[in-house]
């Protein structure tokens, strides 16, 4: 009975390991201090318009609108371009490196829907 007691403990204790070591390693948690945020493709915009991150957080487009569209940094996608969208998708995430206000559109849609993402520096 006291080894079948151990090998439980033991494999309870496996298990708590492997789980602990999955959170440590997620977007949003203490250790990278990093998180993803996600920004609603609607008819003819984004929501938020405007959103502020810090520097190392993600951002993923979610489309809830019935059409494709895109969020194209007005560079011409030189910063970041998700590409088509579909209806009921979501992008790839991107991760914004550096501080800066970055601004987008939808190439579908042109400069009519638009919206700014604000990196600001890390916090110390």
């Amino acid at each position: 009975m006291k080894c079948i007691f151990l090998v439980c403990a033991a494999v309870l204790a496996g298990v708590l390991t492997c789980l602990a070591g999955d959170k440590a390693d997620k977007p949003g948690n203490k250790k990278t201090g990093s998180k993803m945020v996600t920004v609603t493709m609607r008819s003819l915009s984004y929501d938020p318009k405007k959103l502020e991150i810090r520097v190392g957080d993600s951002v993923k487009w979610n489309n809830k609108a019935f059409a494709a569209h895109t969020a194209t940094s007005d560079d011409d996608g030189k910063t970041f371009d998700t590409g088509n969208v579909e209806p009921d998708t979501s992008s790839s995430p991107v991760q914004f490196t550096k501080a800066g206000e970055f601004k987008y559109h939808c190439l579908v849609h042109g400069k009519t829907m638009n919206g700014t993402i604000v990196v600001k520096a890390a916090e110390k």
